[in-house]
């Protein structure tokens, strides 16, 4: 057995292993880079999750804010109506 037939399978295997091993780093890369990716999404969907309950809660006080203003001006309104009453009983001038 000469040189020449032992060497070219082993240059073959050599070059295999490094274009196997440069593949393998590569898809490493690529996993790592769709891991940041991810994480960067995750992030941002739990900022926007954040976002969205802050949202429905000033949505809340909202609601309660108008409630409590209807109920006001039912209260401003029956007060207007019992003094224009009274000015009526007494004779009053009530400008």
């Amino acid at each position: 057995m000469t040189v020449k037939d032992w060497a070219i399978p082993v240059a073959t295997v050599v070059f295999a292993a490094g274009v196997s091993f440069a593949s393998l780093e590569s898809a490493a890369q690529e996993a790592e880079d769709l891991s940041k990716r991810v994480t960067v999404l995750e992030s941002e969907s739990g900022k926007k999750e954040v976002v969205d309950i802050k949202i429905q809660g000033v949505e809340k006080r909202l609601d309660k804010m108008e409630e409590m203003m209807g109920k006001m001006l039912e209260v401003q309104q029956q007060q207007a109506i019992n003094q224009a009453k009274i000015c009526t009983a007494t004779n009053a001038s009530c400008d």
